[in-house]
Formats: C-alpha cells, structure tokens, sequence
C-alpha cells in the first residue's frame, strides 16, 4: 500500500486512474495522452491529422513506463484530433 501512496498518491487515486489514462480533451482544446507501457522503447499519436507523420508527436518517458504527450489545440481552440 506504501507504493501506492508514494507513486500515485493513494489507492484511490490509482482507482481514478482512468482520468488520466488515455486521450483526454482538456477546455482549451488541447489532447493529452497518457499511457502505461514500461517495456516499450516509444510511442506517437498519428492519423490523418498529421499525414500519418510517426515523428512528429511523441510521448516522453517516465521512469515509471508511463509515456505522456500534450497536443496543442488549432488556433481556433479545437482539438487537432
């Protein structure tokens, strides 16, 4: 139980996890991505948004394998996906 308050805040934070998993919209228009893959080298949100460029929107990697990206809204406050 220790773990779970050192690294995610408490048990029940870790059950609200789904909140913050994900693609998620934030009010502003922008999409943040997080997912929990430790054994992957690397991740990238791509489609038909961005010509299908693999390179161009790649997650950072934690020491705890979760891979987080925030995709800035279009200009006009929608989301780019």
């Amino acid at each position: 139980m220790q773990m779970f308050s050192d690294n995610e805040g408490g048990i029940l934070n870790l059950a609200r996890s789904y909140n913050k998993y994900g693609l998620n919209q934030q009010p502003n228009g922008d999409i943040e991505y997080m997912e929990w893959a430790p054994n992957a080298l690397s991740l990238s949100i791509f489609g038909e948004f961005n010509n299908w460029n693999r390179d161009e929107y790649k997650c950072e990697k934690n020491a705890f394998g979760q891979h987080t990206i925030t995709i800035k809204a279009n200009h006009d406050g929608s989301p780019k996906i």
